[in-house]
């Protein structure tokens, strides 16, 4: 077994709930595949549930609250911040790559991303091909945006996401008016392939593509529709109907509480039906992207030498409670995706055990999967977690929540 420096695909996506993996009606053949063999975390959460202060946390290794961000708002990353991917290569010689959406710096209109690369190589990367989420895409400039200009189809998708918002509607589901190749998470399948095959083979290398889906809007490509019908797809936790226990949960002033009055009723239940079913697919269409990056990484020579992992920013709440969105402290909102898988096949004697009911914090299991490939020797996975804190800290806005 060698004892260099591992190279490391890592692959994120924003908004995928961390109990949609182990679902029994859900066909992810690649993601399941890399839990099976790896070690997949059932009780991985977030540190914030939304994306600013928990990407910036992700990077950082650093609380929310310690980075002075807990919810979404106007926020860059400081240059001399701790980060993971400036430890890999200033200290390990790794080639550092990010592409896809990052949200470490603003997402506001007239912002060009491309601008960030001497602030994104201060932060630890060679190299950067940065494209906001699908709702920042209609403001930002990037180099996808580029293409949908030459393609004739910006101002289409512009109109089309102003439509579906339009009043404060959130649940909208109907296919996306972009083609299938120009589709984020589609073509950002493309430019990862792309950097893969630059990547060395004589160094160690990070690879961390950031897939901006399954973040709304609902609008999986029509291709991608009817993988999961909906009859198959479990419904959402329901409100408490007990005011007693609703005020216990929520009390007033608080996050949920504020949550709850913006959908007082709840959400129509076609519509949540219809959107669950999106979510599903759009999972789908993500895990064949998951499928295509493991294939082109199969046939590099240094592809047994790379170590695998897969996370989300935080969760969705599709329904529960008839809400949507996230920040808040329930399950659906705070519960991330957290899968990695060593390089070889680890001997029988060094399975891993089910974590069981354990909770664990996803930036801790970030900066301990960084550990692993840039050390070796310093223990497996199982092993380096093992001593991670019991008591796992959410941070969202004034609120703070302890999972033990």
């Amino acid at each position: 077994m060698t004892t260099r420096p591992q190279n490391w695909l890592l692959i994120s996506f924003d908004q995928w709930r961390g109990d949609w993996l182990q679902q029994p009606w859900l066909h992810l053949p690649h993601l399941k595949r890399l839990a099976r063999e790896g070690w997949s975390i059932p009780r991985c959460y977030t540190s914030s549930p939304q994306c600013v202060p928990a990407r910036a946390s992700w990077l950082t290794g650093m609380r929310p609250s310690a980075l002075g961000v807990t919810s979404n708002q106007i926020y860059t990353v400081p240059a001399d911040a701790p980060s993971f991917a400036r430890d890999l290569r200033d200290q390990a010689g790794y080639t550092t790559v990010v592409v896809g959406k990052t949200h470490w710096t603003p997402h506001e209109p007239g912002v060009d991303l491309r601008d960030n690369l001497p602030l994104l190589r201060q932060l630890g990367f060679d190299r950067a091909r940065e494209i906001a989420g699908p709702r920042a895409l209609t403001a930002v400039e990037c180099e996808l945006t580029d293409r949908w200009r030459e393609a004739g189809v910006l101002d289409a998708y512009r109109r089309d996401l102003n439509d579906r918002y339009r009043d404060g509607c959130l649940h909208a589901v109907r296919p996306s008016v972009l083609p299938d190749a120009l589709y984020p998470d589609l073509w950002l399948t493309g430019v990862a392939l792309e950097e893969l095959a630059r990547l060395p083979q004589d160094r160690p290398w990070l690879l961390w593509v950031n897939f901006p889906g399954p973040h709304e809007p609902f609008d999986v490509p029509q291709s991608w529709r009817g993988r999961f019908p909906q009859g198959t797809i479990p419904p959402p936790e329901p409100r408490p109907t007990d005011p007693a226990e609703l005020n216990r949960l929520a009390p007033p002033g608080s996050e949920l509480a504020r949550k709850l009055a913006r959908w007082p009723e709840g959400l129509p239940a076609e519509a949540v039906q219809a959107l669950r079913a999106d979510y599903a697919d759009h999972l789908a269409l993500l895990d064949a992207q998951v499928g295509a990056l493991l294939a082109a990484l199969a046939q590099r020579p240094d592809g047994s030498h790379t170590a695998v992992s897969a996370c989300s920013d935080h969760g969705e709440l599709l329904g529960d409670w008839g809400l949507l969105l996230k920040g808040c402290f329930l399950e659906g909102a705070m519960r991330s995706l957290f899968v990695h898988r060593a390089p070889q096949p680890r001997p029988p004697w060094r399975r891993w055990r089910s974590p069981g009911q354990r909770a664990f914090g996803l930036t801790e299991l970030l900066w301990s999967a960084a550990a692993c490939v840039r050390d070796p020797q310093g223990g497996s996975f199982g092993d380096q977690i093992q001593s991670l804190p019991r008591d796992v800290v959410v941070e969202f806005a004034a609120e703070r929540l302890v999972v033990r």
